[in-house]
């Protein structure tokens, strides 16, 4: 997770700093001049212009000030919960965290808990679900890298479910990786039914995870898992345009769809390539780097074609399909290494919400 920890004070700084320290991912300290720790930090003046200037650029943005300064500097930029970053609001002090927007789809009450910890502070979640301790279809997606639609059914049927109603899961048993995303539910004590048993049940509302469109005479909302990874080749200074339409020409080639993608991979060699970071952020995808030897041992187990000079030139000589392979947990390859103008791109199939947990595992 790619954050920002934006603070006012010297001692929400401090604070912040603490914070950085004590939880995952990625983080950018941005604290206001005059109002230093004394470490490294990004320095700003105005806390609207720089949430303006930032907004999009990170998964999570926490805001350590009052939360009237948070609610007005964010307000102008929230969009969609399907693509709004995951937004808190913690006090200088470290009592409240508080998960403001984006609770489920942007992770923001999974995070929440986590800096709680971190700073020996209360989380304040207030969704309905979470309050009644019921798990959302919409926190579910996050957490299986699944995609939700349509968007507007979430209201209801987390209704039903904050309420008590009966709403059913179903699974299809057809869909990629069903055994493992079966298997992951029960592990959240989630009880499901093969989608077959649709037509059978009683219900309020239901969940439906397939990749197939699927309808249900009550309020639904559907599941769709993101279970391919795109790796990625390019040359020195490849515009992002470029990257662009290699995608889109992949998936096409691939008969697949752009929602279905869960993640990027390329060699780190190209970890500082502007047009390909570019490409990621724009498209909400995170991408992961890896290293040479990493990649050619993914080469050599998959027997994969490979270019002489890119060898030659970065140590491995397949890039794009070894990466998308690596990144799959060795899955199976949808499209081949594919080269285009200026790159080239490979898909792989791999199994939706476990890749992304078993990657993050290998790597500690």
């Amino acid at each position: 997770m790619k954050y920002a920890v934006i603070s006012v004070s010297r001692e929400g700084a401090l604070l912040g700093r603490r914070v950085k320290d004590g939880i995952s991912g990625e983080g950018t300290l941005y604290e206001r001049k005059g109002a230093e720790s004394g470490g490294e930090a990004v320095y700003f003046n105005r806390t609207l212009a720089l949430t303006s200037d930032i907004f999009t650029k990170y998964d999570g943005l926490l805001f350590i000030m009052a939360s009237g300064i948070a609610v007005r500097a964010v307000a102008p930029h929230v969009v969609s919960k399907a693509s709004d970053p995951a937004v808190l609001v913690m006090d200088e002090c470290g009592k409240h965290c508080i998960s403001l927007l984006s609770g489920h789809l942007g992770g923001a009450n999974a995070w929440a808990r986590e800096v709680a910890a971190a700073a020996g502070a209360d989380p304040v979640i207030t969704t309905a679900t979470d309050v009644h301790e019921r798990r959302a279809p919409d926190d579910v997606a996050r957490e299986l890298m699944m995609r939700v639609e349509p968007l507007g059914a979430l209201k209801p049927v987390n209704s039903f479910i904050a309420e008590g109603k009966r709403v059913c899961w179903f699974l299809d048993m057809e869909t990629e990786g069903a055994v493992s995303i079966g298997k992951r539910l029960s592990e959240k004590g989630i009880s499901f039914l093969p989608l077959s048993d649709l037509p059978k049940e009683e219900f309020e509302g239901c969940v439906i995870i397939s990749n197939e469109k699927v309808h249900a005479d009550k309020p639904f909302v559907r599941l769709i898992p993101k279970n391919l990874y795109v790796g990625i080749g390019c040359k020195r200074g490849t515009a992002e345009a470029l990257i662009e339409d290699a995608f889109q020409k992949a998936l096409f080639q691939a008969r697949a769809y752009e929602y279905q993608v869960a993640s990027l991979a390329s060699v780190d060699a190209k970890a500082d390539e502007k047009g390909l970071l570019d490409f990621a952020m724009h498209h909400h995808l995170p991408i992961h780097f890896y290293k040479a030897e990493e990649l050619r041992k993914v080469t050599e187990d998959f027997g994969l074609p490979i270019s002489k000079f890119v060898e030659n030139t970065i140590g491995v000589g397949n890039v794009c399909q070894s990466a998308a392979l690596m990144e799959s947990m060795k899955g199976k390859t949808l499209l081949p290494k594919t080269k285009f103008a200026s790159a080239t791109v490979a898909i792989a199939l791999g199994l939706s919400g476990s890749s992304a947990l078993d990657r993050v595992t290998r790597r500690k």
